[in-house]
């Protein structure tokens, strides 16, 4: 990703929910994102996030698949069924493998990227600016 796009968004303060049950991969990832410049709202599960994706309508939503009370697919279908919420880019960032199953998801789905917590922080951080440009 260009330093010139990460400039922009700056200027604009992003925010990004971080939807997940772990407190440590909130704090590992969403404190990365925050020393890149975004600003992390953070939920602990998939209720949550969607009631605070309402009321706080972030620029994009960072999303485990496995989370108690209501998994990723789920909220991210519900997130995407409400009007003030709809348009709002989800990426499925998960530890389960679904490479495979990736590019039909995103298709079948209501979620935009996949992204596996194990690769490299660049691939997350590229993800992100692209579905911030599409939104623009």
């Amino acid at each position: 990703m260009s330093n010139t796009i990460l400039d922009e968004q700056k200027e604009g303060k992003i925010h990004i929910l971080m939807i997940d049950d772990d407190e440590m991969i909130r704090r590992l990832f969403g404190g990365r994102l925050v020393t890149i410049g975004y600003e992390v709202i953070y939920a602990k599960d998939g209720n949550e996030g969607r009631e605070t994706a309402r009321r706080l309508h972030p620029d994009l939503i960072l999303m485990d698949e496995r989370m108690p009370i209501m998994d990723g697919i789920e909220s991210a279908g519900r997130i995407r069924s409400e009007e003030q919420t709809k348009d709002i880019p989800i990426i499925l960032f998960t530890n389960e493998d679904l490479s495979l199953e990736a590019e039909k998801m995103t298709k079948d789905t209501c979620i935009d990227a996949y992204v596996h917590k194990s690769a490299d922080f660049e691939v997350l951080k590229d993800t992100i600016a692209n579905l911030l440009v599409k939104k623009k």
